[in-house]
């Protein structure tokens, strides 16, 4: 920090009484003590040692001065003892944005973290809106892509996929899908980010057609889809982690399995990888080495 090193010599030349022997202490030429003195008066205004051929001692002012020097340079030696401590140690608060889906499906994942690291807490924000990380004050931020923000640091960890689903009792009601606008007749359960409703993306004979379906039920929140799903009131095109299970169970029904394209890919995304503190790290290295139990997690 500015002057501290100015302010160490001045308490060492008022302690041993001497611009030479401050000089040995610090092991610093003699001159160079002596100009931080210089540098430290001029910018104080004050004289803060009377010099004489013969003899060094405190001005009055040097004498006031002192003590709150020293104060000033036990509190910088403390910041940057605290500092480094917190860059070796991972310790602290780690604030995480992600939509709530990516959240439940990592459950397992962020326990294990937890109990790995337990002088880190995790505090989640779980809003589907993709947040600026700077002025949310996020240390990271799950997401999936295509990212627009090309000033974030991205690291790819897993495809996200997807799978068409209808209760049993629906795919009975309706015949068979022979290509995707067939589904334009039966009841759908849509989702929507932030009012923006996502439509049903499929690749059928080499071709990629987007659905822009209607529904019968419209939700921001895929759980709540899943359950409307399981209870036979529309079709649902939904994050296959959070389907497989009741899609073994036989609740539910895969569709048109051969028409579902390559998943999105979920990126853990920041925005510096400058001076990053341990807990920072710690995260970062663990989701870097978790990329096989975390694609398993994300799709069942």
């Amino acid at each position: 920090m500015k002057y501290s090193s100015e302010l160490v010599a001045f308490i060492e030349v008022a302690r041993l009484g001497s611009f030479a022997e401050a000089a040995r202490s610090l092991n610093l030429p003699t001159t160079t003590i002596s100009r931080k003195i210089q540098l430290l008066e001029t910018e104080l205004g004050v004289r803060l040692f009377n010099r004489t051929t013969r003899s060094l001692s405190l001005s009055e002012v040097g004498e006031r001065l002192l003590p709150r020097a020293k104060l000033v340079v036990d509190t910088v030696r403390e910041l940057k003892d605290e500092a480094t401590f917190h860059k070796a140690n991972p310790v602290g608060t780690l604030h995480i944005s992600a939509p709530a889906t990516v959240f439940s499906l990592l459950a397992p994942l962020f326990s294990e973290f937890l109990n790995k690291y337990s002088s880190i807490k995790l505090e989640f924000d779980s809003s589907s809106r993709t947040k600026d990380l700077t002025a949310e004050r996020a240390d990271f931020a799950l997401r999936l892509g295509p990212l627009n923000d090309s000033s974030l640091i991205a690291i790819p960890i897993s495809l996200l996929h997807y799978s068409l689903v209808a209760h049993k009792q629906l795919v009975e009601k309706h015949p068979p899908i022979s290509r995707p606008e067939d589904l334009l007749k039966w009841p759908c359960i849509l989702n929507h980010n932030d009012g923006l409703i996502l439509p049903w993306r499929f690749m059928f004979q080499g071709e990629s057609i987007d659905l822009n379906m209607d529904h019968s039920l419209l939700s921001d929140d895929l759980i709540i889809s899943v359950q409307m799903a399981l209870q036979g009131a529309g079709a649902a095109y939904l994050p296959t982690g959070l389907v497989q299970q009741y899609i073994d169970e036989g609740r539910l029904i895969s569709l048109c399995e051969e028409w579902i394209p390559r998943g999105r890919e979920l990126y853990l995304v920041y925005t510096d990888k400058q001076h990053l503190p341990s807990k920072s790290k710690a995260f970062i290295h663990f989701i870097k080495n978790k990329r096989e139990e975390i694609a398993v997690l994300l799709n069942g």
